[in-house]
């Protein structure tokens, strides 16, 4: 009797003592069982009506995993280099960890490499790294796995609550897309294609690209259910925290416009926020009928910093919640701290309760990053994340390690820390690339991006490098290209609130049709980029009526109305998706 699932997988076919996984042409898994099954008698492990983020769609696909005799040729290769065999590292394995069997290298290593259904366990790469001295990162890689995924999903899945992104760079020498660039760049206050500055196709190692990789400053992604700034800040937007001013300062009458990060003990608010007598303080939405929280700082609150950065999608994926409950005078949710505990179970139980996901919501989140992934490994059952729950260890499959992370919005280096396993503990070498140079030093070097560099220097900082396996989601682009993305100026001269301080528009140019959204207020109007024939570009809501353009500029304090021939004296570029903007 065969069980079919729908699923998008590669064509091979991965033989278990169990059962067996049969990935045919016509994309089904089939699971062969030993009684009979009632056609709609289990649930579909992946379904279709499971909500699939835009920005997922294999933009970026996973490279490819080595064939097995490549995969143990590599690694013999590796160990040799070192001076070692597998024989010595199983018995220095079982020297360094002594009773503990998660941590050994059995003497069959090797043959186990060669069934297509085995990966080592997170343990066993921790025991390679740190008895080669390569690093973890390049140890994964190996195998077809990235820390750096985990990110790209706490980045794109719907949270509740606004929750804190991972902003580690697990592997800063991984090669990435890049473009070839001009020699000299201005960046002026006039919108402009990037394509201007970038053009062809090249591949580079991440760090190569600026001097700063890792980030300074913290990013959260807004919930849907503690928007106090809507419509300012948007359910799902990703943001950024800074930490230079003094609380006192941003407490100020002269900062009573900004909008402020407040961890507290249920999580982090984002929101403006008014002082009261006494130190305390009081969260208020302008919009939203939330409930004030009114917290005393320094017991009960702390102000992390402010928001002074937001990547926000134009046709918002989520909408904001309010429950009638919420309305009432007390915190939006009880959300307890995390425990002190340094069990594993608990502090994977105390991620669920604070992204306010239950156990099956976070079941069918690890569907959609298997389905993503190209691997049934991701998923977990319900059944499995409550057996995590309940025990003191990290899973076997580091699959899955990857999807708690991500599903639950907590750091894998942390993750890591309460097993047992700490990053810093690790060997820090590179791995030489054999395939391609002699030695790691002989990698071409490349001079950082001067668009990038002129970007961070002038006008964001830093650029949240962490983010770039999330940026067709967080764009709204699958097939992201630089033809889709537009330099802004940064300019405070425009009127659209939304625009004012835009630093970057990322476009839909195969929607050039205009409407109006009738049933949006005037900031959620559809914004679109224009092109005039005399090369003037504009950013604004628009109408075609009978081939005329209406155009409600952006571009003047004056806003006046632009009737423009439809195309003899304008051409519509594409919509505006996501605008990366300074506040």
């Amino acid at each position: 009797m065969y069980v079919c699932y729908r699923i998008s997988l590669s064509y091979k076919t991965i033989t278990r003592s169990s059962y067996r996984f049969s990935a045919l042409a016509h994309l089904r898994l089939v699971f062969q069982t030993a009684v009979l099954v009632r056609k709609n008698g289990q649930l579909q492990l992946f379904s279709p009506q499971l909500p699939v983020s835009s920005c997922t769609r294999l933009a970026m696909p996973p490279p490819p995993r080595p064939k097995r005799p490549d995969l143990v040729d590599a690694v013999r290769s590796i160990l040799a280099a070192r001076g070692l065999c597998l024989a010595e590292i199983s018995r220095q394995s079982k020297m360094r960890f002594p009773g503990v069997s998660l941590f050994w290298i059995p003497p069959s290593f090797y043959d186990s490499l060669r069934h297509a259904s085995f990966t080592p366990s997170v343990h066993q790469l921790h025991v390679l790294s740190v008895l080669t001295g390569y690093r973890l990162a390049d140890w994964l890689s190996i195998f077809g796995f990235s820390f750096d995924n985990a990110v790209r999903f706490q980045a794109s899945l719907p949270r509740y609550w606004a929750s804190e992104l991972d902003t580690r760079v697990y592997d800063p020498s991984v090669e990435v897309p890049w473009f070839e660039e001009a020699r000299s760049v201005s960046l002026g206050k006039e919108l402009a294609p990037l394509g201007r500055w970038l053009f062809g196709k090249t591949i580079r190692p991440l760090d190569s690209l600026s001097n700063k990789i890792d980030a300074s400053f913290r990013y959260l992604k807004i919930g849907s259910r503690d928007a106090y700034a809507y419509p300012d800040l948007l359910p799902g937007s990703v943001v950024r925290i800074a930490s230079h001013i003094p609380s006192n300062e941003l407490l100020g009458e002269d900062a009573a416009n900004r909008i402020l990060a407040v961890a507290h003990a249920r999580g982090i608010l984002c929101g403006r926020v008014r002082r009261l007598a006494g130190g305390r303080i009081v969260l208020c939405s302008r919009h939203l009928p939330y409930a004030p929280v009114e917290l005393d700082l320094g017991t009960e609150a702390e102000i992390l910093g402010y928001v002074d950065m937001e990547i926000r999608r134009v046709e918002p994926q989520e909408a904001p919640e309010v429950h009638p409950s919420w309305r009432r005078a007390q915190a939006p949710r009880d959300r307890r701290p995390f425990s002190q505990s340094r069990r594993v179970g608990e502090f994977v139980r105390r991620a669920r309760v604070q992204s306010g996901l239950s156990l099956r919501e976070a079941s069918a989140r690890t569907a959609e990053i298997a389905r993503v992934l190209r691997h049934p490994n991701y998923f977990c059952a319900p059944g499995t994340l409550s057996d995590l729950e309940a025990r003191d260890q990290l899973p076997r499959h580091i699959h899955k390690l990857i999807s708690l992370s991500g599903v639950y919005c907590v750091s894998v280096a942390e993750l890591m820390d309460r097993a047992g396993l700490p990053l810093n503990a690790t060997g820090k070498n590179p791995l030489p690339d054999q395939r391609r140079y002699a030695s790691y030093a002989e990698r071409p070097t490349h001079r950082p991006s001067p668009i990038l560099k002129i970007a961070e220097e002038q006008l964001l900082g830093e650029l949240p490098f962490f983010l770039w396996r999330a940026l067709p989601t967080l764009l709204g682009l699958p097939n992201l290209s630089v033809r889709d993305l537009f330099w802004a100026g940064a300019t405070a001269d425009l009127v659209h609130p939304y625009l004012k301080g835009a630093c970057l528009l990322a476009v839909n140019r195969m929607s050039k049709s205009p409407a109006p959204a009738l049933a949006s207020p005037v900031w959620a109007q559809p914004l679109y980029v224009l092109e005039l024939r005399d090369g003037k570009r504009l950013c604004a809501p628009c109408n075609l009526q009978e081939g005329t353009l209406v155009v409600k500029s952006c571009m003047t304090a004056s806003g006046g109305l632009l009737r423009l021939r439809h195309p003899a004296e304008v051409e519509i570029i594409g919509k505006v998706t996501t605008i990366v903007r300074l506040l």
